[in-house]
């Protein structure tokens, strides 16, 4: 019986001296503790990957979201004034404004306090310009907004700039579409690597060195300063031209990027300064170009660190980003996109098929 017992049992017995039978049960070896280890890492090894697609698959859900919202705050806008906000407020009578096209819409995206303040004598104000915003202490324009925030973007929710003053500005991830420079067509050929060169050449560098809308009314998107498009300017159709489009925030140091900000992106506008020239290339903040390739300054493989700075189009979401068309769709193009069919998309009025992108 105890043999039988012993066959098919794990336990070990001993029979004591005065007959009584005890029985003890045989611990894990230390083989069998690491195969058990083994086994849990390597699912875990497994399921991580699946947990962290799943992770992104909703951030990019969110992101697409965002876009979308901001699509309908643009029609609403378009309902009431007729015509699509100025990408940012330039030139005007003693002063330059410099807000842009975000600030305007705060209405329309459930910002309605905030917009009251901007624009009824706040500091600064929409009458005397971002240039006004001079001191860290101002809680208007560095306000975080998550509507205008890319959940995948790792980069802080405010930004400094150092003129004017030293200020901080509440980021966005979402700049409207000003066209392509047109004197940059070759761009793609004979651009050095963002090793050596971080923007394209010529006024593309700075989106222009002089009065700003010189420079971009020939770029032909729906946004720069002072414009005035509306629905009845896409003669292209309005689910053929690119409005808004992602971009990420440029690679940091100590939490914001030092003094030029060139690449980045606020969601109040542009910090004019006192002349046209004094600041006016930071229009890279509030627009950006499809000069060149979406995500080129987002790889390593281009010859230099991940997220240099750019006038262009880009994101955390693998592959490419998301752009806002002008029918208020939201689609994910490919970083591979054609370059001709990407640049045609950026204008409104070019005349040119696209077809499938």
């Amino acid at each position: 019986m105890f043999e039988n017992e012993k066959m098919m049992s794990p336990r070990q017995h001993k029979l004591l001296p005065d007959g009584q039978l005890v029985s003890r049960r045989k611990a894990f070896t230390l083989i069998e503790l690491l195969v058990v280890i083994a086994i849990i890492a390597v699912l875990i090894a497994l399921l991580l990957p699946a947990v962290q697609q799943a992770r992104e698959a909703a951030r990019r859900t969110q992101c697409k979201n965002n876009l979308k919202q901001l699509g309908l705050a643009l029609h609403n806008y378009h309902d009431t004034a007729n015509t699509f906000p100025p990408g940012w407020i330039g030139k005007s009578s003693g002063n330059y404004s410099g807000f842009g096209w975000n600030s305007m819409l705060l209405p329309y995206v459930d910002q309605g306090p905030l917009y009251n303040i901007l624009s009824q004598g706040g500091i600064p104000n929409m009458l005397t310009g971002l240039a006004a915003n001079s001191t860290t202490t101002v809680k208007t324009t560095d306000s975080t907004l998550g509507a205008l925030r890319c959940p995948s973007d790792p980069g802080a929710p405010t930004g400094t700039i150092a003129a004017p003053g030293t200020v901080q500005f509440g980021r966005s991830n979402y700049p409207a579409v000003c066209g392509f420079d047109p004197t940059q067509l070759n761009v793609m050929v004979n651009w050095p690597s963002p090793a050596t060169q971080t923007l394209p050449p010529s006024s593309s560098q700075r989106m222009g060195s002089y009065w700003v809308d010189q420079v971009t009314q020939p770029w032909g998107g729906c946004f720069g300063e002072n414009t005035r498009k509306g629905i009845r300017d896409i003669s292209d159709g309005s689910s053929n031209c690119l409005v808004v489009g992602e971009r990420y925030t440029p690679q940091e140091s100590s939490g914001s990027v030092p003094n030029t900000t060139m690449g980045d992106c606020f969601w109040a506008g542009v910090p004019l300064g006192a002349s046209p020239t004094s600041g006016s290339w930071l229009q890279a903040l509030v627009v950006g170009e499809c000069t060149t390739k979406v995500n080129f300054g987002n790889s390593t493989a281009a010859g230099g660190a991940p997220r240099i700075d750019t006038a262009g189009f880009g994101s955390m979401h693998t592959g490419g980003c998301h752009f806002l068309m002008g029918d208020g769709a939201v689609k994910f193009i490919s970083e591979n996109v054609d370059m001709n069919t990407y640049r045609a998309l950026s204008r409104i009025s070019d005349g040119n098929i696209t077809g499938d992108f």
